[in-house]
């Protein structure tokens, strides 16, 4: 379940961003700008808070921030250069590309949290893994526990054969038939 956010959004957000912090690498704004110049490009801009090696990511941070002032992932690689982003996403501009911005303040900033990818069906996802692996274990369980009480039973027959206990015998036939 993707969010849908208007270009617009994406824009004026980006804007109010570079108009109220100044990033660590100074050359991260001409990437921003190259986003919000061209309509193209951030129309395939998500923005997100998670690290995706399979996609392209890029990690812009402001000066009072703890993290890296640029990062691009691409193809299961890093690197710090602005200028290998610029040209993946001039050569490659209908690609999807996530977004993380570091500032201080984000998570209580009402303009961003609009925009960041919810993590829900991602959460829905595992949760649903979850019960199912719980679903199979149990069964698993289940059955060795009763293959187990199964085998005891049996013990207890062969020696009521072995004591030639009729009773015990008829009684511990008619439970194993119950299991």
């Amino acid at each position: 379940m993707k969010k849908w956010v208007s270009t617009i959004e994406k824009r004026n957000f980006l804007k109010w961003f570079l108009d109220n912090f100044r990033l660590k690498r100074t050359d991260a704004r001409k990437l921003i700008e190259l986003f919000m110049k061209n309509n193209h490009i951030l129309e395939n801009v998500s923005f997100t808070e998670k690290i995706s090696l399979s996609e392209k990511t890029i990690v812009i941070s402001s000066l009072n921030s703890d993290e890296p002032g640029f990062e691009y992932y691409s193809d299961q690689r890093k690197t710090s250069d602005v200028s290998t982003a610029i040209g993946d996403l001039q050569a490659n501009p209908s690609g999807k590309v996530n977004i993380i911005l570091n500032f201080y303040g984000k998570m209580m900033n009402h303009r961003y949290l609009q925009l960041i990818e919810p993590q829900v069906s991602e959460n829905i996802k595992n949760y649903q893994r979850y019960e199912k692996i719980s679903k199979e274990v149990d069964t698993i369980i289940t059955k060795a526990m009763l293959e187990n009480e199964k085998e005891k039973i049996r013990k207890q027959i062969d020696q009521a054969l072995d004591q030639r206990n009729e009773d015990l015998f008829k009684e511990l036939v008619l439970r194993l038939n119950n299991l």
